[in-house]
């Protein structure tokens, strides 16, 4: 066992520590797990700062009125902010709302800490707890991605936690606790509205176990209180009046949108944790929530994720992040549980190689996520640089082989062009066709002397289908030192194929008035 005495390691130097890792997670970690946390809330903030991407090329949730404002109202406040103290730029942007993202976790953690320290019992469980919160890898991953799933996991465990303080404060002050706790579980579920299923368990366990109708009085006012930002918030997203999780019902359940997105079997969420959780790190959280539900069933975290997951299990589309608001209680199901395991089995020298492996493994995961960005965060760095000093870079995508800034999507109608105007550079005008003899026909009254023409293609070969003069712009998702010392085989080469980028040089220049 790890001797926390001997290596000097205490709660206060985790939580330093922990924090410190979160600083950096928030400078370093690029890119989104999903591209729902970039189209649902940053190129919905672009749309109210600059008025691209137009509504036509936002996502099909847009056009439904089916996403919540809370989240893009916030980047849209970060950017206006930026943009007055002059230092706006999309890393700078995301690299706010990951500082914020970071704080609210490490504060929402160091409350669960202190209100369920009593019950870790000693320092050394104390040490595991944090240990845990601060440095097992997806979390410290999650704790900085400005997404529903960050936010709401956050806000059910604050939740959690304030109904804990409210059991012990045995009647005193009952409407004001109910009025913080209406207003934490209307946030969240004004954040993401899957998280009904896990608050409607939450009103049962306060209908059974907690009969204080002073607190429901509270509660309602709290409730309504968020509800009516949310209200607000859809409000300035749509410029129209709507109900958001009518609308999301309606769409994604009702009428089925969300099985076209895929299915899969029931046992999904039982094999998905151990390929995307790390064979081990995932299937223990697993392990340790279903402990949990069977050693305390009258617990308010049982009755909140019960039903929030058993639900899941019965929708046709599933995706592991789902299940993300659920992760945040791991650190302190798997110290709960290991606290009952026999004593004997941790004073084996098989499990302190166990234990070796495991932590240098996470280690390694940490350090990847922390320092390799996902290759369209490279891409979208390299095409700054690229455009920068340029007057005009017109880029040309040929929509059968993948557009450059966006995608293509089928859900309302068949071709239409989603884009990603976020991390476009402001001198960059993208420009679509439907056919290869489209593209190289529009080439020659395109050309002008102060004007760039470059081809985008996911189809990083395409220089040896077209007829058109093409030099190829070569860039690689990975650092420099990666390359310089890790390139077995070139294996890097591989990244570069996220995009094919290339310039089309000069073959007779037309007049810039030509478009």
């Amino acid at each position: 066992m790890i001797s926390f005495e001997r290596l000097k390691i205490t709660p206060p130097r985790l939580i330093w520590a922990g924090c410190l890792v979160t600083l950096l997670y928030a400078a370093f970690s690029l890119g989104t797990y999903h591209p729902d946390e970039h189209f649902q809330i940053l190129e919905y903030a672009h749309m109210k700062l600059f008025g691209t991407p137009t509504p036509e090329h936002l996502p099909w949730e847009y056009l439904l009125q089916m996403r919540p404002g809370i989240q893009p109202f916030v980047a849209w406040a970060v950017g206006k902010g930026l943009l007055a103290a002059g230092l706006y730029s999309p890393f700078a942007v995301v690299f706010v709302l990951q500082l914020l993202s970071g704080a609210l976790s490490v504060a929402v953690l160091l409350f669960f800490y202190r209100t369920v320290r009593d019950e870790l019992e000693d320092e050394k469980t104390r040490c595991w707890f944090l240990l845990l919160g601060f440095f097992l890898w997806f979390l410290a991953y999650l704790h900085v991605h400005f997404n529903a799933e960050m936010i709401s996991g956050n806000l059910l465990l604050l939740l959690a936690a304030l109904t804990m303080r409210c059991h012990k404060a045995a009647g005193r002050r009952e409407f004001g606790w109910g009025v913080l706790l209406g207003m934490t579980a209307g946030l969240t579920f004004a954040v993401r509205f899957q998280m009904g299923f896990a608050l409607l368990g939450y009103g049962i366990w306060l209908l059974v176990f907690l009969r204080r109708w002073k607190l429901y009085a509270g509660m309602v006012p709290g409730v309504l209180a968020m509800l009516a930002l949310g209200l607000l918030a859809d409000r300035w997203l749509y410029g129209e009046w709507t109900l958001t999780p009518v609308n999301y019902l309606c769409e994604n359940i009702l009428n089925e949108n969300m099985l076209k997105f895929g299915t899969s079997p029931w046992w999904y969420y039982f094999t998905e944790p151990f390929t995307e959780g790390g064979y081990v790190y995932g299937p223990l959280a697993l392990v340790a929530a279903v402990w949990f539900f069977w050693r305390r069933p009258r617990s308010v975290v049982t009755w909140m994720l019960v039903p929030f997951l058993l639900v899941h299990f019965f929708m046709g589309h599933k995706e592991l992040r789902f299940f993300f608001p659920a992760l945040f209680f791991a650190p302190w199901f798997i110290v709960l549980m290991f606290r009952e395991l026999p004593r004997r089995w941790f004073e084996a020298r098989a499990w302190r190689y166990v234990l070796g492996a495991l932590v240098a493994v996470n280690a390694g995961i940490m350090g990847y996520c922390l320092v390799q960005p996902r290759p369209e965060i490279y891409f979208y760095k390299m095409m700054q640089e690229y455009c920068r000093g340029k007057k005009e870079v017109v880029a040309l995508g040929l929509v059968p082989t993948g557009v450059g800034y966006g995608f293509i999507e089928d859900i309302l109608e068949p071709g239409r062009i989603v884009e990603t105007r976020f991390y476009m550079p402001g001198n960059l005008r993208p420009l679509y066709f439907d056919t290869q003899a489209e593209l190289e026909a529009a080439v020659p009254a395109l050309q002008a002397p102060d004007r760039q023409l470059m081809v985008l293609s996911h189809c990083w070969w395409l220089d040896t289908e077209l007829s058109l003069p093409l030099k190829k712009v070569p860039w690689r998702p990975y650092p420099d030192w990666l390359v310089r010392w890790f390139n077995f085989n070139d294996w890097t080469r591989f990244g570069g194929r996220y995009m094919g980028v290339y310039e089309v040089e000069p073959a007779g220049v037309a007049a810039p008035d030509a478009v």
